[in-house]
């Protein structure tokens, strides 16, 4: 299968160095944990669910609508190919050969829901139905959920509001491609479910 270079000039999840300065693919990093968070909560966010990647301590006591705060808890990669490589294709679009490397990858994401305290517990328990329906629908772009488990909920005195929490398990394969020189030029996500 022909497998043109893939997001030239867009952030990517993961991205590191070129393959030729770290020995392979470069797919881990400060940054990719950011944009892995990032992409939860954009995702959460166009389903209707007010998110955010950290608690805004300015909120304290003072929450008047529903918030989901989105942490990654663990991240796991596996090789995809011998030491990531997954071979050489051609790109028709620069007329020369690229090699892809990748890793299977599944992430674990933390979702803590606050929900203002005049809703009750109400309140929370709808909101985390919000967010299990938004994982029915799917998950991040480039990422399945595979699974997702739902916490107790209730009343938390220092955000002064109700909690729960959602464990979700998120797939997919991160794919970089390098040009001959060995620069990263192209990175995919691609969403998998077992």
């Amino acid at each position: 299968e022909r497998q043109e270079a893939q997001g030239r000039g867009r952030e990517h999840l993961l991205a590191g160095g070129s393959a030729a300065e770290r020995g392979g693919c470069g797919l881990t990093g400060v940054h990719g944990l950011a944009a892995l968070r990032q992409a939860m909560t954009d995702y959460l966010t166009a389903q209707g669910v007010e998110s955010m990647t950290a608690w805004p301590k300015e909120q304290a006591g003072a929450l008047t609508a529903p918030l989901a705060v989105v942490q990654v808890k663990e991240v796991e990669a596996g090789s995809a190919g011998f030491q990531n490589y997954l071979g050489q294709r051609y790109d028709a679009e620069t007329r020369s050969w690229t090699e892809a490397f990748g890793q299977k990858v599944s992430v674990k994401f933390l979702v803590t829901l606050y929900s203002p305290r005049q809703d009750g517990e109400r309140g929370c328990r709808a909101l985390l139905d919000r967010v299990a329906e938004a994982f029915l629908r799917g998950g991040p772009e480039g990422f399945a959920v595979e699974k997702w488990s739902v916490g107790e909920t209730g009343f938390d005195r220092e955000s002064g509001s109700f909690r729960g929490k959602l464990q979700a398990v998120c797939r997919g394969m991160l794919t970089a491609v390098t040009s001959e020189s060995g620069a990263l030029v192209g990175f995919r996500v691609k969403g998998e479910v077992r």
